[in-house]
């Protein structure tokens, strides 16, 4: 074990209509996070202290920097990235919506360039953040694209640890978006998260099936015994225990779940409905195979309850946390 340093977080805003600004400042306003984390939010210092003055909340106080370099240790470091202090809670607002984009790339690029430790980006809005300059489904499809590597989205809470196989597509792609060698490749990427960023020696990993039932031997679609059960069987051997596949709609009744380390589901809500169910408002998501630790909370904008003061910071912190510990897993630090 290497003694701890302080760890630069890096924070992006999402969209300012929404509630990222919000929860930032109530998860920053635990003054016990400072004892191990520099913070720099990249944004305009203007867009923060309004905010912050709006929802009176309690923080360190703002420190506008040009540079990673000039890092203060108990303020909030704020760097520059635009000027615009605008915001309009609840409203959809393409322009305003790219302030978010702007915070998300910069410090993407400062973590690429070791400015900063963690990333962790607040909520974003899929359809006003796409554009010329921003042709992404989100920020794990962007941060593919940045790092020229294939992320696997993980969605972690204390009860559950599920990953995706097909994240933001739509669903009648998901047959055509998978191949044996695909899953896995996905399969591989959450055993070796498990192993490397979580501790857990020899994970037990469950995989769902694609198909309703499983597919019941071909009658309803022929996915799970042609690419599936191949991608699984491949594993046997292995130290790991990889299982499946699994029918998800009887997965997770009496808590089966629990006794695996990680799951995989096929699509997108086949794998958020039951973590949403059962974590929702505590859980993060954590995008597995980057080179850099990235973390944000599990859910949105919040736009219909911008602005009020009650957006839960919760998993926003938790968040901040996991980030923090997968770092130190990954750089042997006490």
């Amino acid at each position: 074990m290497v003694k701890s340093r302080k760890i630069n977080v890096g924070i992006t805003i999402g969209d300012p209509n929404g509630i990222g600004i919000e929860i930032i400042l109530k998860s920053l306003s635990n003054f016990s996070l400072f004892h191990e984390c520099n913070f720099i939010i990249y944004a305009s210092t203007s867009l923060i202290e309004k905010q912050k003055q709006h929802f009176q909340i309690d923080t360190p106080p703002l420190k506008k920097i040009d540079s990673e370099e000039d890092l203060s240790d108990t303020q909030i470091n704020v760097k520059e990235v635009f000027s615009n202090s605008q915001f309009n809670f609840g409203e959809s607002d393409k322009e305003l919506s790219e302030l978010g984009i702007l915070s998300l790339k910069e410090a993407t690029k400062a973590i690429k360039d070791n400015k900063i430790d963690i990333l962790v980006t607040a909520p974003i809005n899929k359809d006003l953040s796409f554009s010329e300059s921003f042709k992404y489904t989100g920020h794990t499809d962007f941060l593919k694209n940045y790092f020229k590597t294939s992320p696997l989205m993980l969605m972690i809470s204390k009860e559950l640890k599920i990953a995706l196989l097909t994240d933001h597509i739509p669903i009648k792609d998901v047959s055509n978006a998978i191949d044996q060698d695909f899953v896995e490749q996905k399969i591989k990427a959450l055993e070796t998260s498990l192993i490397n960023d979580f501790q857990i020696k020899k994970p037990k990993i469950a995989v769902l099936a694609v198909n309703p039932h499983a597919g019941d031997n071909g009658v309803i679609g022929n996915e799970d015994q042609s690419i599936i059960t191949p991608a699984i069987n491949s594993f046997k051997g292995t130290t790991s225990s990889i299982n499946g596949p699994f029918s998800a709609d009887t997965f997770f009744v009496n808590e089966n779940y629990k006794k695996y380390d990680g799951v995989i589901a096929s699509y997108h809500d086949q794998g958020l409905i039951p973590f949403k169910t059962i974590s929702f408002g505590k859980g993060v998501n954590f995008t597995a195979g980057l080179p850099v630790v990235r973390t944000s909370p599990d859910h949105g904008t919040g736009f219909d309850i911008a602005g009020k003061g009650i957006a839960d910071h919760t998993s926003f912190t938790n968040a901040i946390k996991l980030g923090l510990q997968v770092f130190k897993l990954r750089n042997n630090l006490d």
